[in-house]
């Protein structure tokens, strides 16, 4: 169960990282958090994540870069998309990469769980499920 991921975080800035962790852990999620797109793709979460909360704009790589990448590793995995450069051309080619969900910055707690609901199938309740 160690090697269980329920999300895997990307985004270069801390406070945006460290802010998602923090809500979905308290959710009953298992959540690691990365700055960048190579820690990612080296990070044991990687092969076991049920969802991938990726920044558009990392500082190696293109999120949908990353994408691309990560479909050749996992075609399944639900990815968000993280924004704050939310314009119709990117939009367009997260969209053509596989990008099941967008999160534009700045967000609300609730657009955060709305979107990791959507994407972990649970609609009502907690996104993990919390058990007691």
């Amino acid at each position: 169960m160690a090697d269980t991921w329920d999300v895997l975080v990307v985004d270069d800035e801390p406070v945006v990282r460290d802010g998602i962790r923090l809500i979905l852990v308290a959710e009953g999620l298992r959540v690691a958090a990365v700055p960048d797109a190579a820690s990612a793709l080296a990070h044991p979460a990687v092969a076991s994540c049920r969802l991938l909360l990726c920044d558009l704009m990392l500082p190696d790589l293109y999120g949908v870069d990353l994408l691309k990448m990560l479909r050749a590793i996992r075609s399944d995995l639900p990815v968000a998309m993280i924004t704050g450069y939310a314009t119709a051309e990117n939009t367009a080619r997260a969209l053509e990469a596989g990008v099941s969900d967008f999160l534009p910055k700045p967000f609300t707690e609730s657009e955060l769980l709305a979107v990791v609901r959507r994407a972990l199938g649970s609609e009502g309740g907690a996104p993990g499920g919390k058990s007691s």
